[in-house]
């Protein structure tokens, strides 16, 4: 780091530079007689003598006057710097490309650039980089609050982004210490299931076309949507898994660059389900738009939901949370095991399904309650019926 000497009740900025023979010094006026703001200049994040210290010694930026006073605005009778600075903008387009070229997915590149539009939209696009701090986060986060109308969930999927973002200029030196990024309180989400009466309900619902005077709707290829909604209640999978993923026999297998979690996501599959599977990625083939074409499922769900007076907010995520739900009763609660089925990293993601009251799951899945029950005298007895060895030997 720079040092300061004195000179004539002035104070400059000396950087000590060894040119292969003898140790030179180069010495940078402050134009202060005060210590105080002496310092100031040579710790300043924009300016700041200890900023350019390295390139000065290494001879990237001259050390001559005429160099300097481009470079540090104390020198110049405006005040300004020719030195060209890091914009926010210029920084969030390296960023996303350095980002790209790392494989990451187009689904998180496109969540990281819209969190970083938005907050590029707060601070300006010619915000130089050394100039984010902590409190800007903090304003950034007020502003998007719940209180000001925005999700909370989203939000933070955003400041995630903006914090990672800031981490990967720490660590390209653009800045000297990253602003620290504050979280949202939020409230653990709600398991939203359909209960078997729903279940029934939605599986026997006729929304043909044939069938539009009876509900006052329809939807096009509604015994399509009815089979494939099967096909989520049976596999427990999400929306574009059946979609992204390679049919290998009686298994969906989502490869880790494909899966939501980075990890191999196995799925078994018998021979109704496989022709489910076989027949939705068929219909999607034929689209250009994999996600308008997927969000056709939730689109009609809701409209299935609607027709059965359905109040609550339900998606085909929500198959997927029945599926967990029903396994839990199947299981008796082993955790690790529908963990794995459901493909879960953290199995507390899992145990959110514990958080439901046992006696709940028992009132709106009473037929596999019963199987359970069932199953586990079924066990008991078993363990308890004397083997043939033991018979033979009394």
């Amino acid at each position: 780091m720079a040092g300061l000497i004195k000179r004539r009740d002035k104070y400059y900025a000396r950087i000590r530079k060894w040119n292969g023979i003898k140790e030179d010094e180069i010495q940078i006026p402050l134009r202060t007689t005060f210590k105080a703001v002496a310092l100031d200049l040579l710790k300043d994040q924009k300016y700041g003598v200890n900023k350019f210290e390295a390139d000065i010694k290494s001879g990237v930026i001259g050390s001559d006057r005429a160099s300097l006073k481009k470079l540090f605005p104390w020198l110049n009778e405006d005040g300004t710097s020719t030195i060209p600075r890091l914009t926010v903008a210029e920084a969030v387009s390296q960023w996303i490309e350095s980002q790209r070229a790392n494989g990451k997915r187009p689904r998180t590149l496109a969540i990281n650039q819209t969190a970083l539009i938005h907050f590029i939209g707060h601070l300006t696009s010619n915000h130089p980089v050394e100039n984010i701090f902590t409190a800007d986060v903090d304003e950034f986060r007020e502003v998007y609050s719940p209180e000001r109308g925005h999700n909370p969930t989203t939000t933070n999927m955003y400041l995630r982004s903006i914090n990672t973002f800031l981490n990967w200029l720490e660590h390209k030196e653009f800045i000297e210490k990253k602003p620290k990024v504050i979280y949202l309180d939020v409230d653990e989400p709600e398991v939203k299931y359909f209960t078997e009466p729903e279940i029934a309900d939605l599986l026997g619902l006729d929304l043909s076309r044939e069938n539009a005077h009876k509900n006052g709707t329809w939807v096009e290829n509604w015994e399509h949507y009815r089979r494939a909604f099967q096909f989520y209640l049976n596999t427990g999978c999400r929306l574009r898994e059946p979609f992204i993923g390679e049919i290998k026999g009686l298994w969906l297998v989502v490869a880790p660059d494909k899966s939501k979690n980075r990890r191999k996501r196995v799925i078994r599959l018998d021979n109704n389900t496989l022709e489910t599977v076989k027949e939705m990625r068929g219909r999607v083939a034929k689209c250009l738009n994999l996600k308008w074409a997927t969000d056709q499922y939730t689109k009609n769900l809701r409209v299935a939901c609607r027709v059965l007076d359905i109040k609550e907010k339900r998606t085909v995520h929500s198959l997927r949370h029945t599926y967990g739900c029903i396994r839990r009763l199947q299981t008796n609660g082993n955790m690790p095991l529908i963990r794995d089925e459901m493909g879960h990293t953290n199995i507390a993601t899992t145990e959110r399904y514990c958080n439901i009251p046992l006696e709940m799951l028992e009132e709106h899945f009473p037929s596999y309650a019963k199987q359970a029950e069932n199953d586990v005298r079924d066990t008991l007895i078993r363990d308890t019926e004397p083997s043939e060895v033991e018979v033979a030997s009394r």
